[in-house]
């Protein structure tokens, strides 16, 4: 969707709900199938985009991403 056709403000907003969706549940609100409508009626809850995200998340049961927080090299099949 072209977010030049939203007004500034919700245009940034989705910018940051969409940031936490991709950290937090790997999808953004492209990937949710929003319409234009939905972006629209979503800002104008007044709710920050965490906020947001928690109930999103919550309603429709998304299941967290958790990403490991240190990469562990693999074992060589070699060694003994």
């Amino acid at each position: 969707m072209d977010r030049s056709e939203l007004p500034a403000e919700c245009a940034e907003w989705l910018a940051e709900v969409d940031r936490v969706l991709k950290r937090d549940w790997c999808i953004d609100t492209d990937d949710a199938g929003w319409s234009r409508e939905d972006r629209l009626r979503y800002w104008r809850f007044g709710e920050t985009p965490e906020a947001f995200v928690g109930w999103f998340a919550e309603k429709y049961g998304l299941i967290r991403f958790e990403r490991p927080t240190r990469l562990r090299p693999a074992k060589s099949r070699l060694q003994a």
